[in-house]
């Protein structure tokens, strides 16, 4: 193998491990979680306030989730360029799996950087559907990697009733962002190599058993 392929499948396996790790973390700070509200769903848990900020959606509430894991906790900012874990300075815009701009964040989101270097971020919806909040992972923080989803920016949901994907636990889990189709045509459609947008490769890792494999678009 060529240098180049060397160092691209050591990134790869860096970020899918680091994924794996974060992703697992956060399903057990959700059910350890979940116990302390006799197992409610995270939509049902009640707290008083997110870090920082005394008008926090109730929906918001997964702040609970890291704060229990021991990460670091940033609070929400008017600026939606400085809303993953910013630490001052400017980090790299994010984009699209085919290289356009990606503005997914907003001043309703909020962050939190685990120990292993990896950023989260929430949002919380304001309406009462089945998906009740939107959950980025990006695997190597803001201010290291591509920040491309896909890459090292994954995406999940936090749905009430799952949908019946078939992945989640009923409202006290993530599941990966499936664009509202079935898995399969999600995968094609968001993670592939067709200037796509790298909204569904978490689905397409899960979907293989977490791994990237030959065909992954990197």
């Amino acid at each position: 193998m060529t240098l180049p392929s060397l160092i691209q499948n050591y990134q790869k396996g860096v970020a899918l491990n680091r994924l794996k790790q974060t992703y697992s973390q956060l399903l057990v700070g959700i059910e350890a979680v979940s116990a302390e509200f006799d197992t409610l769903p995270m939509h049902r848990w009640s707290c008083e306030e997110g870090p920082g900020d005394k008008d926090y959606d109730q929906e918001s509430c997964f702040y609970l989730v890291p704060k229990k894991l021991g990460a670091k906790m940033y609070e929400r900012v008017e600026d939606a360029d400085k809303v993953m874990c910013y630490e001052g300075k400017p980090y790299r815009p994010y984009k699209k799996l085919d290289g356009t701009a990606l503005n997914p964040f907003t001043t309703y989101s909020w962050s939190a950087r685990f120990p292993n270097g990896a950023c989260i971020l929430w949002a919380a919806y304001a309406y009462t559907g089945d998906q009740r909040g939107a959950l980025y992972i990006d695997v190597d923080g803001p201010y290291s990697g591509y920040n491309t989803a896909g890459k090292d920016l994954f995406i999940f949901n936090y749905s009430e009733a799952n949908s019946g994907k078939g992945l989640g636990d009923n409202g006290r889990s993530i599941i990966p962002c499936m664009t509202g189709d079935p898995l399969d045509v999600a995968v094609q459609r968001g993670c592939s190599n067709k200037n796509q947008s790298g909204y569904t490769c978490a689905a397409r890792i899960i979907r293989d058993s977490w791994q990237m494999t030959k065909t992954y678009p990197w």
